[in-house]
């Protein structure tokens, strides 16, 4: 294998999560009589760029092509999304009629933010069921994979883009130098460049190793994006930190020498390499704790399990995935997963094949595995009534804790 950002061949893994199947290929009932499959989820880090990496491609048509996560599912991800728009037109200095082009746009809740600026909206998504339920809301969006071709047929019909973004979306990048080119050709005259993306420094700061799934195939920082970047004439100009997702980065990128540099690019830069984000010992103790969290986690659900108790998993995100399979939890430790996502429930996670079940029509646990503990915060009020009866929160990132009546004001 070859880096996918500058080619290198000094590749050196640290994590092997085991063979594990696409953790959104939900399993529909008629196809538990047959075994998904099942694909590497091995972690590497190049010695030339420090981009950390998986080393095996699930082809990007398997994993998107019809995608179950979406954006408008929270209202924590709506708020992040309006308050993102609101600051980037005031940022930017946008005007009506400006282009905004989204990569990844999912059912277009992020671009639906821009509708009182009057700014002109496009979205990309190659997941052809996302971009139905966004065309069906009024947000104009095309069902392909964002490349170099598709940012020319865009500049064809609608003219270059005063902002391009891609949220959550820039580490799925299976052709990754075709789309940077082609984001490049897009902001070519005095456009920007907003990526938002989940911080490789607060995976390893929080030990949050569930955000490696297949779709996930690249982890950044601002070194390494700078590489990429730099390899096609752009450059980061600003940097900062937000508290979705358990910790993303939000770069704002220009053709070079457009833009001041400001002091928060060299900021946040500072802190990566304090952190050691640039040494591959750093990436063998993150793999360390990855262990140690499963014992800790065995040994709480093996504790539930002897006293007759019953623990369901609390949401059925592609982390969630990750963590059962990496863990071997199945429904002997977890009985079911529930949701409200209406597009996940009566599947089954895929490998750890937990079933997916209606929130509002199950019974309530003795426990709930907090799968998407990244809005932990969103949830604790909506449950605050069932933990204060006793019921608990097993939180597994970023070590092990469950939350009772009793440390329940620890965490809001």
């Amino acid at each position: 294998m070859t880096c996918r950002v500058c080619h290198s061949q000094k590749l050196e893994q640290f994590l092997d999560l085991g063979d594990q199947p696409h953790c959104d290929s939900l399993l529909r009932p008629e196809d538990l009589g047959r075994k998904e499959p099942f694909y590497p989820l091995q972690v590497c880090f190049c010695h030339d760029c420090t981009a950390v990496q998986i080393s095996y491609t699930v082809p990007k048509e398997t994993m998107f092509e019809e995608y179950l996560y979406v954006s408008g599912t929270t209202r924590m991800l709506c708020e992040h999304f309006q308050n993102s728009s609101d600051r980037l037109v005031a940022r930017l200095g946008l005007q009506k009629g400006d282009l905004v082009v989204d990569i990844g746009s999912n059912d277009g809740t992020w671009l639906a933010c821009y509708e009182k600026y009057g700014l002109r909206t496009l979205g990309v998504d190659g997941a052809k069921n996302l971009a139905d339920m966004a065309n069906k809301r009024g947000i104009e969006t095309w069902a392909r994979f964002f490349n170099v071709g598709v940012a020319r047929d865009i500049i064809a019909e609608k003219g270059r883009a005063k902002l391009v973004t891609a949220a959550g979306v820039f580490f799925h990048l299976e052709e990754l130098h075709s789309v940077t080119e082609g984001i490049a050709e897009l902001i070519r005259d005095g456009g920007v460049f907003c990526v938002q993306a989940i911080s490789l420094a607060s995976m390893l700061r929080y030990s949050q190793f569930d955000q490696v799934y297949h779709e996930h195939l690249t982890y950044w920082t601002v070194h390494s994006l700078d590489r990429l970047f730099a390899q096609y004439g752009l450059e980061i100009f600003s940097a900062d930190m937000l508290p979705i997702h358990g910790g993303s980065m939000e770069l704002l990128v220009a053709p070079r020498g457009t833009q001041r540099v400001d002091a928060s690019v060299e900021k946040m830069r500072a802190e990566e390499k304090e952190l050691g984000c640039d040494k591959i010992e750093t990436y063998k103790k993150f793999a360390e704790r990855v262990w140690q969290i499963e014992k800790d986690l065995m040994a709480i659900l093996r504790d539930y399990q002897a006293k007759g108790k019953k623990v369901y998993a609390f949401g059925a995100p592609a982390k969630g995935a990750t963590l059962l399979n990496s863990f071997h939890i199945t429904t002997d430790l977890v009985q079911c997963a529930v949701e409200v996502n209406p597009l996940k429930i009566g599947k089954y996670i895929p490998g750890a094949r937990l079933p997916i079940l209606d929130e509002r029509e199950t019974d309530l646990p003795d426990a709930y595995l907090i799968l998407a503990w990244n809005f932990l915060k969103e949830f604790l009020p909506k449950k605050k009534d069932y933990i204060m009866s006793g019921g608990k929160f097993i939180v597994p990132i970023p070590s092990p804790v469950v939350i009772d009546k009793d440390n329940y004001g620890q965490f809001t």
